[in-house]
C-alpha cells in the first residue's frame, strides 16, 4: 500500500531517460512512454519532454463483482491490462453475494460446490490472478461479504445463518434477509477457519467485508439473538452489526488483515 510509485521521464533528442526508486515506478513510467508515441507521414517519435509524475492517492481502485456476475479468469486478466494502462494500482475483487460464492475452498467445499452453479475460481486461478495482477503492479484486495449479502454462504452451511434454511441462490438483484447468525460462536470459528484458508491465496494486508445493507430481520425474529443482543447491552441491531465487525475484525488481525467494509459500518 505505501509503495513508491513516482518516476521521472525526460525525452530529448540525445534519447530517453526514466527514473524510478521502484519497480512499480518503473512500469508507470513505461506506460506514459507507451502514450507518448506518435506518428505522422514520416514515421513514428517521441515529442520531447520532462515529466516527474506521482499518483495523487495512494488507492487508485477498480471494483469487479463476480459475485453477481461471473466473469472468466480471461476476462479478469484483460481487465488487469486496462487497469495497468490507466495506471490503476488495486482489483477490488468482490467475491461472494447472495447469487453466488465465487471462490473454492478445500476447508468447507460445500461453498462452492453448492453456491456457485459451479461458476468459481480455482486455487490455482486466483493464485495465477494475483501473480498476473502483481507483476502489473497491481494488488488485489478481496471482498466476502458479512454479516449480510450472504445467501450463498448459507446454500452449504444453513447453520451458520440467523433463521433455519433450507437457503437457495438469489436469482434476482435486492436487498435479502440472510444474514451471518451474531450470537453463535460457531459463526466466529466458521469464519476463522475460512480466514485462514483464504489468505494463503490473498497476500494483501487488506481484507474487505462488505457489511452493507443489512437489514436486520432475521436478528430481530429470533428470540435467542435478541436475548443475546440485550444481554451484551446492545441497543438495537445496528450496534449488534457493530458487535459482530470488531469479531470479524480481531480474527482478521490475527491473520495480518485490516479489515475495510462499506461506509454503513461505521
Amino acid at each position: 500500500p505505501d509503495e513508491d510509485e513516482s518516476y521521472r521521464l525526460t525525452v530529448t533528442s540525445a534519447g530517453t531517460e526514466l527514473e524510478a526508486a521502484t519497480v512499480v515506478g518503473g512500469l508507470r513510467g513505461l506506460e506514459t512512454l507507451l502514450q507518448l508515441v506518435s506518428g505522422d507521414a514520416s514515421g513514428f517519435y517521441l515529442p520531447e519532454a520532462v515529466m516527474s509524475d506521482r499518483p495523487r492517492f495512494k488507492w487508485r481502485g477498480l471494483l469487479v463483482d463476480a459475485g453477481r456476475h461471473f466473469m472468466p479468469p480471461e476476462m479478469i486478466r484483460r481487465t488487469l491490462d486496462g487497469m495497468a494502462m490507466v495506471k490503476l494500482n488495486v482489483l477490488h475483487w468482490h467475491l461472494s453475494e447472495d447469487q453466488g460464492f465465487r471462490v473454492e475452498s478445500t476447508r468447507y467445499p460445500r461453498l462452492h460446490r453448492l453456491g456457485s452453479d459451479g461458476n468459481y475460481y480455482t486455487h490455482t486461478q486466483i493464485r495465477e490472478i494475483v501473480s498476473y495482477a502483481r507483476d502489473r503492479g497491481i494488488r488485489v484486495v478481496p471482498e466476502f461479504d458479512m454479516p449480510g449479502h450472504s445467501t450463498s454462504w448459507f446454500v452449504g452451511y444453513p447453520e451458520h445463518a440467523s433463521a433455519p434454511g433450507p437457503y437457495q441462490i438469489e436469482r434476482k438483484f435486492g436487498v435479502f434477509d440472510p444474514a451471518f447468525d451474531p450470537a453463535s460462536e460457531g459463526t466466529y470459528a466458521f469464519i476463522e477457519g475460512f480466514v485462514a484458508e483464504m489468505v494463503q491465496l490473498f497476500p494483501d494486508p487488506f481484507w474487505h467485508i462488505g457489511g452493507d445493507e443489512v437489514n436486520g430481520r432475521q436478528w430481530s425474529r429470533n428470540p435467542r439473538i435478541v436475548r443475546f443482543r440485550r444481554a451484551q447491552g446492545l441497543k438495537d441491531n445496528d450496534a449488534l452489526q457493530a458487535w459482530f465487525n470488531r469479531r470479524v475484525g480481531r480474527i482478521l488481525a490475527r491473520h495480518g488483515r485490516r479489515l475495510v467494509g462499506w461506509d454503513e459500518i461505521l
